[in-house]
């Protein structure tokens, strides 16, 4: 390598290093993109995939320009200037909270806020929220345009595979160096400097330097500055973890009890919303309030664990740990040993350096920073009490799907595998915020049906929403609700309830029913009209290449392959960010070993890569993941690579095989990029036929990419087309 590099003319490498940068810069704002707009617009949240949708229309547009006069890359940084600047003054702005429907209807955290539903039209508030969202998703497209076109120019001066896996090199080390940000709790600040030093090393142009001049004030400024006019005078600290923006600040007792002014521990806002509380229940800080109020601090935490017979030798597995409150009421409870599972080290963070019992330094805590289910599905123990503590995530997991990160955790298998953890008299609690009957029955239903007894139901409203608890397990048997007495009114279960289960194939716990819901559907359908109107005309000399029909295929496959294989293998290692980055880089490290093996290989194996590729579909479509995991975590989770990585394996050699004769590589990645972005939206079927149809619909788009390179179908094409 080190010979091949030296025989290069100083143009040739000029042209390697450029392609590698901008393909790493353009992966690296793609992620930046996709996290901090779900952060500081939290409308986005709920559609993750739009930022991604965004990135590869804006690329498509600039491969189909790459001939154009206009120098589009010079506008590509304004333009995450100005986004930058929108998104860092959000909050400012009014948008943080943007309104698109009744959240109560779908469970969604994060908007709604200031909107009266009863008197409001909805019309009126979802289509401006709508034109918002198209705004947001137009900038965001043109940041990406000028890399695209800047890629097609390096393009077009090498070889395509020789390009291509420049590119995908680029976009490794893009996605590597984002992960490695996330994994140090860096903020928007850091990222923006990165990026701006990465175009720096580019072209020495104003708006990069202006970029890494905004990420320093960000960084030692106008990020705290912020915070400190939005939670003033109680502001605290902001901590970025991997998952969330936390801003910590100090809690105070409700008005009405004249007790304002006393301070009874933090508030945790997690990207805005006050989702946790550390309440400072020490005997010195207990002792500054009535008994009343004393009372409420200890009730807040310490109910489920007093129903213990026998605290001093009880086990307790508590999934969702968070700050450590739910754990240092279980050691006031006299609770002999805790497992504490919690998925962000960044709130974890805060707990150990804020809460003041220090819950997570005791001897008897065994705290876990991992996924909940993976440890259910790893862990042999078993307990007297199970809590699963209000784990309701208002983040997606991936930026290409639209599930939660606590999905997994609620389906019938997971709580199958809470019962087997389960002691002879154990009891499994489920705390959570019922927004909607259908949820309360569904939860009911799961728990009957995983532990074999029917759950005991408490509610109680808590000022903003209603909080739910149900009880389910062997400690239950033959005693009613209220031989618990945990102090919320009780609440009747309904088992004849119509609503489906959540379970490991259809994981969409805050959906009613198996569909795809027309509020998901109306952005989408929105932007994909404006995106064909953008590309349509450009496209017109493509059309007469089945080439570029394959490649725009190929796209569309790639792209359910990937949404698959991504929640799939997150089911078997885990739903955290560092699998998800994982993933991606597997991805395109199996791209980079295809693109090496089609040199060696011919477009005559195209027909039997193609017939393999079926056969490794149909077996990840048949294949039940949750069939994996019973076979323990080692074994599930190399099976699970080889069946769901597989299928991309092939993909990926097809795509270099007609990549590598193809007449246009600009257009050819513009015709797959453009069919990648009807992959993404493609991922929607999920929400009504399951995660193991995406298997099916690909299925049928690679048949269709052989069907094409059958010679009479090619000939048909041709005169079709002329």
């Amino acid at each position: 390598m080190k010979n091949y590099l030296a025989n290069l003319s100083s143009e040739k490498l000029d042209i390697y290093r450029n392609l590698f940068l901008i393909s790493l810069v353009s992966l690296f704002c793609e992620l930046l993109i996709i996290r901090w707009l779900s952060t500081e617009i939290r409308v986005f949240a709920y559609f993750k995939n739009l930022p991604l949708m965004a990135a590869f229309l804006g690329l498509g547009l600039g491969f189909i320009w790459t001939k154009h006069k206009t120098d589009y890359f010079r506008w590509s940084t304004i333009a995450l200037l100005f986004l930058s600047g929108l998104l860092i003054f959000a909050l400012t702005f009014g948008l943080t909270f943007l309104s698109f429907v009744d959240p109560s209807k779908y469970m969604l955290f994060g908007i709604g806020y200031g909107v009266n539903w009863s008197q409001s039209p909805e019309i009126w508030v979802s289509l401006r929220t709508l034109l918002i969202m198209l705004c947001v998703f137009g900038l965001t497209t043109f940041a990406f345009v000028g890399f695209g076109q800047k890629m097609g120019q390096l393009f077009d001066q090498l070889k395509p595979i020789e390009a291509y896996s420049i590119n995908v090199a680029g976009a490794l080390a893009g996605t590597i160096l984002f992960s490695l940000l996330s994994w140090l709790q860096t903020s928007p600040g850091v990222w923006i400097f990165v990026a701006g030093l990465i175009l720096l090393a580019i072209s020495r142009k104003p708006a990069h330097f202006a970029l890494v001049l905004l990420g320093i004030f960000y960084f030692f400024w106008i990020g705290t500055g912020i915070a400190t006019i939005a939670y003033e005078p109680d502001y605290v600290k902001t901590v970025w973890s991997p998952y969330y923006r936390i801003d910590v600040v100090k809690s105070h007792p409700p008005a009405n009890t004249g007790l304002k002014d006393l301070s009874w521990g933090y508030a945790l806002h997690i990207n805005y919303d006050n989702f946790q509380e550390i309440l400072n229940c020490s005997a010195e800080n207990l002792a500054r309030f009535p008994a009343t109020i004393q009372k409420v601090m200890h009730d807040s935490f310490e109910i489920p664990f007093r129903l213990l017979p026998d605290r001093s030798k009880a086990r307790v597995l508590i999934l969702g740990s968070g700050n450590g409150s739910d754990v240092a009421a279980a050691l006031r409870c006299g609770v002999d040993h805790v497992d504490a599972i919690e998925i962000d080290p960044g709130i974890v963070r805060i707990g150990k350096d804020l809460h003041p019992e220090h819950p997570y330094a005791s001897p008897k805590v065994n705290l876990r920073v991992m996924d909940a289910r993976t440890f259910l599905q790893g862990n042999n123990d078993t307990y007297n009490l199970i809590l699963f503590a209000y784990v309701d995530s208002h983040a997606a997991f991936s930026s290409m799907s639209s599930l939660r990160m606590d999905n997994y955790l609620f389906t019938l298998e997971s709580f199958k595998q809470a019962a087997k953890h389960l002691a002879p008299n154990g009891l499994i609690v489920v705390r959570f915020l019922s927004m909607a009957d259908w949820l309360w029955d569904r939860h009911a239903k799961a728990l009957t049906l995983a532990t074999g007894t029917k759950p005991l139901g408490y509610c109680r409203n808590n000022g903003n929403v209603d909080v739910g608890v149900l009880l389910a397990g062997p400690a239950i048997n033959n005693k009613t609700a209220a031989d618990f007495n945990i102090g919320f009114p009780e609440r009747a279960v309904n088992l004849n309830s119509p609503v489906p289960l959540a379970s490991d194939n259809w994981p969409f716990l805050f959906l009613p029913k198996k569909e795809i819901p027309k509020v998901y559907m109306l952005p989408i359908f929105l932007i994909l009209f404006v995106a064909f109107i953008l590309v349509g005309r450009y496209f017109r000399d493509g059309f007469k290449s089945v080439t570029n029909w394959q490649m725009f295929c190929l796209g569309m496959g790639f792209m359910l392959l990937e949404v698959r294989a991504m929640a799939d293998l997150s089911l078997l290692f885990g739903s955290t960010w560092l699998v998800n980055s994982a993933v991606i880089s597997g991805v395109m490290v199996v791209i980079l070993m295809a693109n090496l093996l089609a040199v060696k290989l011919s477009i005559k194996q195209l027909p039997l890569l193609g017939i393999l590729l079926l056969v490794s579909l149909a077996a990840t479509t048949l294949v039940d993941v949750s069939y994996l995991a019973a076979f323990g975590p080692l074994l599930a989770q190399v099976a699970g690579v080889i069946i769901y990585l597989f299928p991309l394996v092939f993909a990926s050699v097809i795509f270099a095989l007609l990549f590598k004769n193809i007449k246009s590589a600009s257009i050819g990645l513009a015709f797959n990029l453009i069919g990648g972005l009807i992959g993404i939206c493609l991922e929607y079927l999920s929400m009504g036929f399951g995660l193991q149809a995406l298997g099916g619909v690909a299925l049928v788009i690679y048949a269709a990419i052989l069907v094409m390179q059958v010679p009479a179908c090619q000939r048909f094409f041709s005169e079709a087309t002329s």
